[in-house]
């Protein structure tokens, strides 16, 4: 065998091998990041994925597939792209979604030069850039931290393999194609030296980018780009719409809908109502938005960065100020438990205000998840009442409930919708024959009728998410359960309420929205799922001028049918391995998703303030060293100088001790990894004496052993000692003879 051993190498063509394999695996990463995406290209991204997984798994079925495929694919494909931008216009997220997806799909599956591996990368890419942007999802950063170095992998590779005007496709030998021949392959040819310092450029293409990241100037863009603000449908029990049974199904969903950042737990009532919308029609099981509701001049649409009010004001100010994340396809209505002073958002934003009834919405459900803050931040128990609310129900007290209850509601605006009864007259003597039970006075408050019909529904059903009795007669659902049912969900509860309290005369109306939630110690956070999606009650109080919030749905652990005493939602906290992956979560959201100029200022002070205090905290060490070395120097045999002393002398022992045994270690690495020349300590060592006796004259018998345990077969260092001690004794023969001509007189 020669002396100069060659190192091994990969093939040729297992170096295509590696490069197709490769691209499957990038495109298999690329569908993962477009499955969030709610863009109607759900079944083309599912192929994506199985098309790239066997061809990452089962690569050698594309040797089965005859050459004239790839040709005649091309041109069909873009035929089918075409034909989907022409069918989907105006819409072009969508197509340009699958038209990337098919690109990757062909891309992987044929034959590629060098030209086409770097639009395999481009395309891929394009997929993880437009994911990050559309989600804003922590998991883009995963992603991303995946996909770099697999493109820089296979960037290497191409360049490996380019021939510059010679290159061409290569079409690659599937027959004899294995998996584990390949993997051994690439193992065999690993070098440690080559893998720290892909390392290493991974580690400066990260810091780098973070610190452009961290340096770029913010800029206030005051429109939004309007194709990146893609629309998706609400929940059903987060709609305008709400049909018995919708909140219901939420409350099966475990998913997280909210994260509120606060200042602390302590301004977290015992339970937190987070109310979105206001639901004032009812007609045979469904509540909904009356029309009145939905357009002018109840309901006006501005673009704002900035809502002010005028609930909060003064002394009143709480100082509170939450930042609520809201997941996308929740619903367009914010929620918002209470009065505030301010809301801002990110940036402007077409917003719809509903002021009669203190709502909130964008113009469209985002598909993303959207953030808010908000100042001065309350939980309310009473919604302060408009003056239309006022003056209207003032005037309802000579109109007869039966009028209300019979009009036209093109003609009956809100709030008089709050009264309205779009029941038979059956059902409406049910709902009278329950309130004359309730043994309630006419001159009742809403809060003492609230607490009899509460006590009522209390009494006569229990709570349960499988309902029953709401079709056993009659032709409204709510009015069925009434007279039929024995159990029934929080929109039953509250919708039997309703109806009872409009048909008593109180202006009542369905409010959904999320109750209480989970605390997450970890960064100090509140946690709200789907599964905490709620529905309850507000009543018009006459006598108070105000909207009273009513939770009519039992709980165990509330004793009182109160209404002033809310629902006991539970207050839990967030533990484990879940608390942990999730705090990740918000601190994305914190430190890089709504990362601004104000960051960088904070930030900025913060590093300069910390590289003060390094520095003091050095000159204080130093210092302490100097007096130290003064104290040793007077009285070196003090008990605490002696302890002192025999701890250096142990470094230094243990330093010296590493550095004579370091060949020893690389051996026990060598053995432990396998045969990875860059750890072999017997080349190692002999790289270090051939660079010694390069620059003097040796024995060339002796520069030719070295370099046959440099770069020959491996041999144990038992068997090469006795050269390193020939070349150690050249080396100290050199240097005497060196010392000992500078010290000679010269003449």
């Amino acid at each position: 065998m020669s002396m100069a051993q060659k190192q091994a190498r990969l093939s040729t063509e297992e170096l295509h091998q590696l490069k197709q394999v490769m691209g499957a695996l990038m495109a298999l990463l690329a569908f993962w990041s477009l499955i969030p995406l709610d863009v109607g290209s759900g079944p083309v991204i599912f192929l994506g994925l199985v098309i790239a997984f066997v061809a990452l798994v089962f690569p050698g079925f594309l040797s089965s597939v005859p050459a004239m495929t790839w040709k005649l694919a091309g041109p069909l494909l873009l035929l089918v792209i075409g034909a989907d931008f022409v069918l989907s216009l105006p819409e072009f997220i969508s197509p340009l979604v699958r038209m990337v997806v098919l690109l990757i799909i062909y891309r992987v599956l044929a034959p590629r030069n060098r030209r086409e591996d770097l639009q395999v990368i481009l395309l891929c890419l394009f997929c993880l850039v437009v994911a990050g942007v559309l989600t804003v999802s922590l998991l883009f950063a995963v992603q991303m931290l995946l996909f770099t170095p697999l493109a820089m992998a296979l960037l290497f590779i191409i360049c490996l393999l380019d021939r510059g005007e010679e290159s061409k496709v290569h079409v690659i030998q599937w027959a004899h194609f294995r998996w584990s021949r390949l993997a051994k392959r690439v193992w065999q040819v690993f070098d440690v030296r080559i893998a720290l310092l892909s390392a290493a450029m991974f580690g400066v293409v990260v810091t780098v980018s973070s610190l452009l990241f961290i340096l770029t100037p913010r800029f206030d863009l005051n429109q939004n780009i309007p194709f990146l603000e893609m629309s998706t449908k609400a929940q059903s029990g987060f709609s305008e719409e709400v049909s018995l049974g919708d909140v219901t199904e939420i409350q099966e969903d475990n998913s997280i809908a909210l994260r509120i950042d606060l200042p602390s737990r302590d301004v977290l009532p015992e339970n937190a109502y987070w109310r979105m919308l206001v639901l004032d029609a009812y007609e045979n099981g469904r509540f909904r938005a009356s029309e009145s509701l939905k357009t002018k001049p109840l309901r006006r649409s501005v673009e704002k960065r900035t809502l002010d009010s005028d609930m909060v004001f003064g002394a009143d100010r709480t100082g509170t100020t939450g930042t609520i994340y809201m997941e996308g396809g929740i619903s367009r209505y914010l929620p918002l438990p209470g009065d505030y002073s301010t809301v801002r958002f990110d940036k402007y934003k077409n917003v719809e205000l509903v002021d009669a009834v203190n709502v909130v919405a964008l113009d469209s459900v985002g598909q993303s998840w959207f953030s808010y803050q908000v100042e001065d931040l309350s939980f309310n128990q009473r919604f302060d009442a408009g003056k239309a609310d006022a003056a209207l129900f003032a005037g309802a007290e000579s109109t007869e409930s039966a009028d209300i209850a019979k009009a036209d509601e093109v003609r009956l605006a809100y709030p008089m919708t709050a009264l309205k009864l779009n029941l038979s007259e059956e059902a409406v003597d049910t709902l009278q024959g329950i309130n004359e039970g309730l043994n309630v006075e006419d001159s009742a408050d809403a809060a003492a009728y609230s607490e009899a019909a509460t006590e009522y529904l209390w009494q006569r059903f229990g709570y349960s998410l499988m309902p029953d009795g709401m079709g056993a007669g009659g032709d409204d659902p709510i009015i069925s359960w009434l007279e039929n049912g024995s159990r029934g969900h929080c929109e039953l509860f509250a919708g039997a309420f309703v109806l009872l309290a409009r048909e008593a005369g109180y202006p009542a109306r369905m409010v959904v929205g999320f109750l209480g939630g989970s605390w997450n110690p970890v960064e100090d956070y509140l946690l709200v799922r789907n599964r905490e999606a709620h529905a309850w009650v507000e009543i018009f109080d006459a006598d108070q001028g105000n909207w009273l919030r009513v939770d009519p749905t039992p709980s165990a652990s509330r004793g009182s049918s109160d209404p002033e005493i809310a629902f006991e939602g539970g207050m839990r906290f967030e533990s484990g391995w879940f608390a942990w992956v999730d705090s990740l979560r918000i601190q994305w959201y914190r430190r890089v998703v709504n990362f601004e100029q104000e960051d960088q200022v904070e930030l900025a002070r913060g590093f300069k303030d910390s590289v003060t205090q390094f520095f003091d905290q050095l000159k204080e060490q130093l210092a302490g060293i100097g007096e130290f070395l003064k104290a040793f120097a007077a009285s070196p045999f003090e008990r605490g100088h002696i302890r002192a002393i025999v701890l250096i002398l142990i470094l230094v022992v243990f330093i010296y001790g590493a550095w004579r045994l370091r060949y020893f270690i690389l051996g026990l690495l060598h053995s432990l990894v396998g045969d990875r020349q860059s750890l072999d300590p017997v080349r190692l060592r002999a790289a270090r004496y051939l660079r010694r006796l390069r620059r003097i004259e040796a024995d060339h018998a002796l520069i030719l052993e070295l370099q046959a345990l440099r770069f020959g077969p491996g041999r144990s260092m038992r068997s090469a000692l006795p050269v390193f001690k020939q070349a150690r004794k050249a080396v100290k023969r050199r240097k005497s003879v060196d010392e000992f001509s500078a010290a000679a007189p010269r003449t």
